[in-house]
């Protein structure tokens, strides 16, 4: 099976950015964080091409998000002063195309040979995750999901593009953590399965099959008393903010639990 190297330990790339949580970049020298890049817009603009994870951004893309929509009118020459300031955070006394923030045909992009960006590997270990028998996969889940050890952009709380890649990173990381609980599961890794469904439950409250796998891995775990307290949360959340009870398959699962079976 490949081995998946210690986080943040990567010689080939010495630049590493952090999206995960509050916006940081490692660099050989020092940390940045949110306040070190000389201003809002130079940050966001080093957000919004670590969310290319690699690929080039767009200038009229940048430009459309920082200014929400409205760039003044001579936004470019605005817009290529703060990746001026920007890059001179980054790498001081760099010519500004040498540096890890590459300039492309309208656009910018991160070196990805120096560049590592969290937000990249997380959706990497999915990747491999997918392309690997669940037999060996697990792994692969759990490591993406600890790699994903913040709210994506919190230093944006308020930025619509940022809310809206909030909002996708959730349902992936949603769809991991189910998906490594599922296959803890089948290889009667319960202790494993537990934090990955539990997981499920707190992204994503309405929807029961997070908490159907939790109570099948509480109870594989030998927990009846916990498994028990997850029908009873997911009973309560779907009656207070749905007006529902739970379907056929959970309300079974905690037939099992009252009955003492294992699943």
């Amino acid at each position: 099976m490949e081995q998946i190297a210690p986080d943040g330990v990567d010689g080939r790339r010495p630049f590493t950015v952090h999206v995960f949580g509050h916006t940081t970049v490692s660099t050989p020298d020092r940390t940045l964080r949110a306040s070190d890049f000389t201003g809002v817009k130079p940050r966001q603009i080093l957000e919004l091409v670590a969310l290319g994870r690699g690929e080039p951004v767009r200038k009229t893309v940048i430009a459309e998000h920082i200014w929400s929509g409205r760039p003044p009118r001579r936004w470019q020459v605005t817009l290529e002063s703060y990746v001026a300031l920007l890059r001179r955070a980054l790498q001081p006394g760099v010519p500004g195309r040498a540096t890890v923030l590459c300039t492309t045909p309208g656009g910018y992009r991160f070196d990805t040979e120096r560049v590592r960006i969290d937000l990249h590997d997380f959706e990497d270990r999915i990747r491999r995750a997918g392309h690997t028998a669940p037999a060996h996969a697990l792994p692969f889940w759990e490591s993406a999901v600890s790699v994903a050890d913040g709210t994506l952009l919190a230093t944006e709380p308020y930025a619509a593009w940022a809310v809206d890649a909030r909002r996708a990173h959730e349902r992936a990381l949603h769809a991991a953590a189910a998906a490594g609980a599922e296959i803890a599961l089948a290889l009667r890794e319960a202790e494993r399965a537990v934090p990955l469904a539990r997981l499920a439950t707190e992204l994503d409250p309405l929807a029961e099959h997070g908490w159907q796998l939790l109570i099948r891995a509480e109870l594989a775990a030998g927990r009846r008393a916990e498994a028990a307290h997850a029908f009873h949360a997911c009973r309560a959340g779907l009656r207070r903010d749905l007006g529902l009870e739970p379907d056929v398959r959970t309300q079974e699962l905690f037939a099992d639990v009252l009955a003492g079976h294992a699943v």
